[in-house]
């Protein structure tokens, strides 16, 4: 009888830690108390390098965390791309965009504003030898902004056998002898929104 009452306590006493131990493991569920994309209104040029963009979930508790599992959205894509947390201009030359995050009922939306290019020119160098170098091109704006390097929605064309290549938004062009016709061609010739014509540039080498 003894034995069966020792067991009984020892098997009550192991039921009790387990439950215990489960309850102080038990993942404690925080509500949210906001949403907010971390960077504000947004104002850039259609010709610029991505810009990354992050949003913030505030908790009830005051603790903070990366919104990972929030949509982001695009009002207009024509104006904006979005991919992976970065935004940058779209085909069009300038214009205004939103881009919202959300996440259950939470929702955050800011403004995202381009400038539009008024005019634009080859900076390149003049090039008299064969070789590889660098091509660049440098934009003005409405804003006032003058100078400024392009680096998106621009397409660079050459002809007498010379070869273009684009790596992390660097341009190089392998010039053979002979003289080089280059072009510059900004977003697209088919956009009637761009009234940007081509650049060209000649490139001689005896």
């Amino acid at each position: 009888m003894k034995l069966l009452i020792n067991t009984i306590l020892i098997l009550s006493a192991f039921f009790f830690i387990s439950c215990n131990d489960k309850n102080t493991t038990t993942p404690i569920v925080t509500d949210i108390k906001s949403l907010t994309i971390d960077n504000g209104n947004i104002s850039s040029y259609s010709t610029d390098a991505p810009i990354k963009v992050s949003a913030t979930v505030t908790f009830m508790d005051g603790t903070t965390d990366t919104a990972t599992l929030a949509t982001w959205k695009n009002s207009d894509y024509e104006v904006m791309s979005y991919f992976e947390n970065s935004v940058w201009g779209g085909r069009s030359n300038g214009g205004d965009a939103n881009l919202s995050i959300e996440f259950d009922q939470y929702t955050d939306t800011i403004e995202v504003n381009f400038h539009k290019l008024t005019s634009f020119f080859i900076s390149s160098d003049e090039i008299t030898t064969t070789g590889d170098f660098i091509l660049e091109a440098k934009g003005n704006f409405e804003n006032g902004e003058s100078n400024r390097t392009i680096v998106k929605n621009i397409v660079w064309t050459a002809d007498n056998g010379a070869d273009i290549s684009v790596e992390d938004d660097v341009v190089t062009i392998t010039i053979e002898s002979g003289d080089t016709n280059v072009t510059a061609t900004m977003f697209s010739e088919t956009d009637s929104n761009s009234s940007i014509s081509p650049v060209s540039i000649v490139y001689s080498v005896e």
